[in-house]
């Protein structure tokens, strides 16, 4: 018999700690449905906000649950992830770890929801003893239990991100769960359970530890497997708590046994004496125990009702206490005169440095924006409902911090009272604050930036009656430092510009970078210490000072566009007047650099003429719109031909004539000159295949642009051979203005053309620098002497000896002379007593049609004919 009621007491046992098994792993695997469900939402909606999923989902569960990304990473792999981060956005995240403990593996957290939680875990490091997915089961789910014991994470593993492995989890408190389930458990049933795991205890039902349990026999024990988290329950009932004889079957059998022997005894010698009596007293002890009896069960009733009452308010009142102070916002109760009564730990530490406020401190003084603090006093006043406010705070310690705040007020029929929250949001500001700032402002000088600036402008325009300056900058010579010494140097230069700029002008100017090397200034004319001249040149100043760069000086200069404009000015835009002094800058640039210049409508017309041209450009059609001049080249004594220039001419449907000097800069800027140069080439070869004469030559002026093009070489040959001109009749002249700005690059076409027998010629010599040593080493055949040096040479004097220098010059490296500009035949007859070859020239013949061209030529063969 006492088998039978043991085994009945263990089976009891076991179903109820099968009952309370059942209850936590329910609320375990719903855990882990919430994480199935979540991974799959972010697998079939790869854009989804993951804190909008985590406020969707976390706050239906009730649980207190956080949900978190994790990487999985080696300590070498620190950086790499910190990189991952903030290039996805997260610009504050650092790895932490807890403790300096060498480990191959760490697990970081990556990103946690709700937002309150993302400065107290994002960027969390825990070793990771082992493989944490080693004993995961078919699900793909395991756990991790942290450090402290006191937070369970409940993981499947996500897409690599890159090399880096990486969770998704659902953590929460395991003891605040247990809590939960179990913390009422000896109040309702006189048990205490106790949970642990890796033999370590994570929960203690016996929280005010009465009972000394760990020295105590369970009186049921079973372990249950979460996700490879093995959890061991030990139940101690009322009979291992409060061990008595009275709960010992055998003694109860014996003792009951006893005297059921000794009242039949007495029964049995008593019999006979008290038959009569006897049937009297028993029937007056049943009627009275069924009295005591029905007594008792009222009592019972009464007393059971009353106890799980108290229980019910004890337990809720704990629940209460726990979740108020334990926190992590700022919970506060206010009275009807917005007086804090109440407040929770999180919110002293906030407001208070911990201190707790004294019971007539006015909620709304901690309001420094106000119009909050007004429109708080309003609802305070009308006890009425709000929204979500944010507002500016000032602590007790002096720092201002930015609060997100909510919160209702609770109408009792004796008091109303209102219960609010409030949460930190200052870093949330910041970033959005830091934000906005970089959206405005370059990264490298810190100045405004071009989406910044023209809407400036913009709003500028728009004053009444005040004169501003508008200023386009660009730095001469910045490419030079920064293709040499490299970017870092030019981004070094750019930083010292910046700073000189803002020290020199930000009390009457803003000031942007527009990008590269140009940037631009606002000034308010109204604010200028000293007239704007002066402002102009002590920037140009600032430019020339001498940058500092690995103990080196490096110099650079400026060009410095200026537009004045008075407002309101509605007719121009920003970006028409930023425009406006581009083209004044780069005036600036022709005139030398290193100076300012004025926009005036001059300016203005003619940068639209260059449009113009170039747009002409564009849409020309060639074989109608241009036609080939050929003026004739003839001997020193201004007699015999000798070959022809070709000259370019272009009559454009929409322009007009336009001068070669004009067009052929802008096509060059605009890579038609090539094109262009194809042309000529194609149209004087056939001249000159027509012409059919050997003796005679032609000159074609080439552009730099030309020469450096790899194909021009090949090409040009090839096109003599289809002609069967040869290559020695072919004379390529170039500017020596252009051959010097390009000498390096030309050296080897040059080299390459004259090899194969075309003439090289020095156009427009001693315009530009010319230069002795220039002629030494470079492939010259011949030089042209401009026209402006033949103004006066039949009178003699200085232009006299200048040619004549010219000249002397050109036979001591034993080059052709040619002499353009030819009008009188005093100015001839001067020329053929000096060292000069060729002459042409109006005086001579003026430009010639194709056609005219060709019967000038042929008359000349015929004399060869009749004198051959």
């Amino acid at each position: 018999m006492n088998v039978y009621y043991q085994n009945q007491s263990d089976s009891k046992r076991a179903q109820e700690l099968t009952r309370l098994e059942y209850l936590l792993d329910g609320k375990l695997q719903h855990v882990a449905h919430l994480l199935y469900s979540i991974d799959a939402y972010l697998n079939t909606h790869q854009d989804a906000d993951f804190y909008e999923i985590a406020q969707s989902q976390l706050t239906t569960a009730n649980l207190g649950l956080s949900m978190e990304t994790y990487a999985a990473v080696s300590p070498d792999q620190f950086s790499i992830l910190e990189k991952v981060q903030r290039e996805r956005g997260y610009f504050d995240f650092k790895v932490r770890r807890e403790v300096e403990e060498q480990a191959e593996q760490w697990l970081v957290v990556t990103r946690a929801a709700p937002v309150s939680e993302v400065g107290q875990t994002v960027g969390q490091a825990r070793v990771l003893a082992q493989d944490i997915f080693a004993e995961r089961d078919e699900n793909d789910l395991t756990t991790y239990v942290w450090p402290d014991r006191q937070k369970l994470s409940v993981l499947i593993e996500q897409p690599r991100l890159g090399e880096l492995k990486t969770l998704l989890g659902l953590s929460f408190e395991l003891p605040m769960l247990l809590d939960s389930l179990f913390g009422q458990l000896y109040q309702q049933r006189k048990q205490h359970i106790l949970v642990s795991s890796k033999n370590e205890i994570i929960y203690s039902s016996d929280w005010q530890k009465r009972f000394d349990l760990n020295s105590l026999t369970p009186s049921a024990v079973h372990t249950i497997n979460f996700y490879g988290l093995s959890i061991t329950m030990q139940l101690y009932d009322e009979a291992c708590l409060h061990p008595s004889w009275l709960n010992n079957h055998s003694v109860l059998i014996v003792l009951f046994l006893a005297i059921l022997a000794a009242c039949i005894l007495l029964v049995w010698l008593q019999l006979r004496q008290l038959k009569n009596r006897n049937e009297t007293v028993n029937s007056l002890v049943i009627e009275r125990t069924k009295s005591l009896e029905v007594s008792n069960h009222r009592l019972q009733i009464e007393s059971n009702k009353r106890l799980g009452a108290l229980q019910q308010q004890v337990a809720a009142e704990r629940k209460y206490k726990s979740l108020f102070f334990n926190s992590h916002e700022g919970l506060f109760v206010l009275n009807r005169h917005g007086h804090i009564i109440d407040s929770n730990p999180a919110f002293n530490q906030l407001l208070f440095a911990g201190r707790i406020p004294s019971p007539d401190t006015n909620f709304a003084v901690l309001m420094q924006d106000p119009e909050c603090h007004e429109q708080w006093n309003q609802i305070v006043a009308m006890k009425r409902a709000h929204q979500e406010m944010e507002w500016l705070a000032k602590a007790e310690s002096g720092e201002h911090i930015w609060l997100r705040h909510s919160g209702n007020w609770l109408h009792q029929p004796d008091s109303c009272l209102y219960e609010g929250r409030v949460t930190d949001i200052t870093q949330a500001k910041l970033f959005q604050e830091q934000l906005h700032y970089k959206a405005q402002h370059d990264s490298l000088t810190d100045l405004l930036n071009r989406q910044s600036f023209v809407p400036l402008v913009d709003k500028l325009r728009e004053r009444r009656n005040a004169k501003f300056t508008l200023l386009y900058i660009d730095l001469d010579r910045f490419k030079l430092i920064n293709d040499t010494l490299g970017h870092q140097s030019g981004d070094k230069l750019l930083i010292e510009f910046a700073t000189r700029m803002r020290t020199l002008l930000s009390s009457f100017a803003d000031i942007a970078r527009l990008g590269g090397d140009e940037f631009a200034v606002l000034i308010y004319d109204e604010h200028l210490p000293q007239p704007i001249e002066g402002v102009l040149e002590d920037i140009l100043a600032r430019i020339r000072a001498p940058f500092l760069y690995q103990g080196n000086s490096h110099s650079v200069s400026g060009s410095v566009g200026v537009r004045h404009f008075t407002v309101p000015c509605l007719n121009y835009d920003a970006e028409k007047l930023l425009h406006d002094a581009d083209i004044a800058m780069y005036e600036a640039k022709k005139r030398g650099k290193n100076t300012y210049h004025v926009f005036t409508n001059a300016i203005a017309c003619e940068a639209g003429r260059k449009i113009q041209i170039e747009q002409a450009l564009q849409a020309m059609v060639m074989s109608r719109e241009l036609n080939l001049n050929l003026q004739p080249v003839y001997c020193q004594q201004g007699q015999n031909l000798k070959g022809f220039e070709a000259l370019l001419r272009w009559n454009s449907p929409t322009l007009g004539e336009v001068s070669p000097a004009e067009f052929i800069p802008i096509a060059e800027q605009c890579a038609k000159i090539s094109e262009l140069g194809r042309w000529v080439f194609d149209q004087a070869l056939s001249f000159m295949n027509e012409v059919g004469d050997s003796m005679l030559f032609i000159a074609v002026n080439v552009s730099p642009l030309q020469l450096q093009s790899p194909e021009f070489a090949a090409w040009l040959m090839s096109r003599c051979k289809d002609e069967g001109i040869a290559m020695e009749q072919i004379k390529l002249e170039l500017t020596e203005s252009a051959m010097m700005a390009e000498e390096n690059m030309l050296i080897g076409p040059l080299e390459q053309l004259h090899q194969a027998g075309f003439g090289i010629y020095i156009d427009d010599f001693g315009t530009g620098y010319s230069s002795l040593a220039r002629l030494n080493h470079l492939p010259v055949d011949g030089v042209k002497i401009d026209r402006a040096f033949m103004s006066g040479i039949e009178q003699g004097g200085k232009a006299t000896q200048l040619i004549e220098a010219i000249c002397a010059i050109a036979n001591s490296f034993n080059l052709v002379v040619t002499a353009e500009g030819i009008e009188t035949a005093a100015q001839l007859d001067a020329l053929s007593r000096l060292y000069c070859h060729q002459t042409q020239g109006y005086f001579m013949s003026k430009p010639l049609g194709v056609a005219n061209a060709k019967r000038l030529a042929r008359g000349k063969a015929e004399v060869h004919q009749l004198f051959g």
